[in-house]
């Protein structure tokens, strides 16, 4: 055989099985992009239920919504009325 024809051979065999590995590479990506797009999909789901159980434990957890509450249970009587005081300032004048 003459050497031309030879690396004829050799160049026609390296774009053919370059062309194998190049299919079997996109195929796998494309099933791991399917993949990825699911598991996104799952996060973003969770970050808004994340949020909005944070939106309603801020709710359920206000000063407002527990003294009705406590209303509501006849834990309190309107007849009373409580005062909150502060603590005396750390730094007094003289």
């Amino acid at each position: 055989m003459k050497k031309p024809a030879l690396v004829v051979t050799i160049l026609i065999g390296i774009v053919i099985s370059l062309s194998i590995v190049k299919a079997i590479v996109y195929n796998r990506l494309s099933t791991a992009g399917i993949f990825v797009s699911k598991v996104e999909e799952e996060i973003n789901f969770y970050k808004t239920q994340n949020t909005v159980l944070s939106e309603k434990l801020l709710t359920l957890s206000s000063l407002t919504n527990i003294a009705e509450e406590a209303k509501k249970e006849g834990f309190t009587n309107e007849n009373l009325l409580m005062v909150l005081k502060t603590s005396k300032p750390l730094a007094a004048r003289p």
